[in-house]
């Protein structure tokens, strides 16, 4: 507990340096960005902008976050290395052999006991994160409800994690030069049941959802014509709201699941702060990912990518083994001990392939923000002002940052940036270039 209070010091520390040091930054962005944008845009163009309080307030949270990110990355693989070295791993296993002689049990205890652990030595980032929220008015979430949300997350994380585990070490047992590839195939349903069970089972434990069409009649209308248009069948009773409000001040609109389960959910807030056109892009958006097929996609380039590291992983694993089995207490890599060394070369992995997942993720957000274009192309008065009036309310809502950096953005965005998105959105115009759209033909 020394090191985590240790480490909570000095992120905090760090973080209100940099909050103190965003005032000269972002006043000379402020002072220069209109300046430039009048001399080389034309007049009628928005550009996405804070008032300075907010712009402060956005280049502060953006260095927070880049810190918070790569200073908690580094602390866990910290934890993961010192567990390899006290033997923790080795423990957990002497543990679950003398508490049961079966196979599954032994799963369940080494892998709550060492997810449990992981989150526990986590929690003080966690907790600093949503006071961060707190202070500057993107979470209203009281401390009682977010210390509930966190134990229903960790509940979920042992109950997924004992499953996942006792099938990587019965694949490891089995077969000692393949597991890798037989617990790539059971990972595919696994993953597949996890996004289908979501909408129905995970989500209504955060938050509180209920039919669209039961306060917003008018609007369901408004996005039955987005889908007629589109030519896809979103019906009323796929179409959710959710009680945001109760927790955030922030705005989204999103998709979940498929077949039976498959739902568009906008936020109350986003109908609160956004007009009837601005939401018919936000949903005209997220319809796009389901007809463009992003979902699936996204899917079967997360499984390869997840073959890929889980054969990394396997020489890298069965190499460290022979090398540092005595000093880790690690009999071979079908024991259980092996179980920190395997999370500390998947997380790695992970970490490095993240700006190749955001860069794919990001191509997709710009498909779906050009598919949103074109649904609501005639449906809407000037449909590019429009989103770009909703994308700048979403940007002010959530306080990005208008000047984020190229690596800031390569590592880190999944989406477009709202600086970006907002150009986009009033300079995307084939109809008056007398091209057809790429993706809505019938969007005149």
């Amino acid at each position: 507990m020394n090191s985590t209070r240790l480490c909570w010091l000095l992120i905090a520390g760090v973080s209100l340096v940099l909050a103190n040091m965003a005032g000269a930054p972002s006043g000379s962005a402020q002072n220069n960005a209109p300046e430039v944008a009048a001399s080389t845009q034309p007049p009628a163009m928005i550009h996405y902008s804070l008032p300075p309080d907010k712009l402060q307030k956005s280049y502060a949270l953006y260095l927070i976050g880049g810190v918070l990110y790569f200073v908690t990355t580094a602390w866990g693989f910290l934890v993961l290395y010192g567990m390899l070295r006290m033997r923790f791993g080795a423990r957990l296993r002497d543990l679950a052999e003398r508490a049961s002689r079966f196979r599954i049990l032994q799963a369940a205890i080494v892998m709550s006991l060492f997810f449990f652990v992981l989150q526990v030595v986590q929690l003080p980032f966690d907790a600093y994160e949503h006071h961060i929220g707190l202070q500057y008015g993107l979470s209203v979430q009281h401390w009682g409800s977010w210390f509930g949300d966190w134990a229903k997350n960790v509940a979920l994380i042992l109950l997924g994690g004992s499953i996942a585990g006792w099938g990587l070490y019965a694949a490891l047992r089995c077969s000692p030069r393949r597991w890798w590839f037989y617990f790539w195939l059971g990972t595919i349903p696994f993953v597949v049941f996890v996004i289908f069970i979501q909408p129905i089972w995970i989500d209504p434990l955060f938050n509180k959802f209920e039919p669209l069409s039961r306060r917003h009649a008018d609007l369901v209308a408004d996005l039955q014509r987005v889908t007629h248009r589109g030519g896809m069948d979103i019906p009323p009773e796929r179409m959710f709201e959710m009680k945001a409000s109760e927790k955030t001040t922030e705005l989204n609109a999103y998709v979940a699941g498929f077949g039976s389960t498959k739902r568009v959910v906008v936020w109350d807030t986003t109908m609160q702060n956004l007009d009837p056109p601005q939401t018919m892009f936000a949903f005209g958006h997220e319809m796009g990912h389901y007809v463009l097929g992003h979902i699936p996609k996204m899917l079967v380039i997360f499984l390869l990518l997840l073959l890929g590291l889980y054969y990394i992983g396997f020489r890298m694993a069965n190499w460290l083994v022979e090398r540092y089995s005595e000093a880790w207490g690690i009999r071979d890599l079908s024991d259980w001990a092996s179980f920190p060394l395997l999370f500390l070369l998947f997380g790695v992995m992970l970490f490095l392939a993240n700006p190749v997942v955001n860069g794919i993720s990001r191509h997709y957000e710009h498909q779906a923000d050009q598919y949103g274009l074109e649904v609501v192309h005639g449906l809407v008065p000037d449909s590019g002002r429009s989103a770009a009036q909703a994308f700048q309310i979403f940007g002010e809502r959530s306080l990005d940052y208008p000047d984020v950096g190229k690596f800031a953005e390569f590592w880190l965005w999944s989406h477009p940036t709202i600086r970006d998105r907002v150009i986009y959105a009033q300079t995307y115009d084939p109809w008056s270039e007398g091209r057809s759209p790429a993706f809505v033909t019938g969007a005149q």
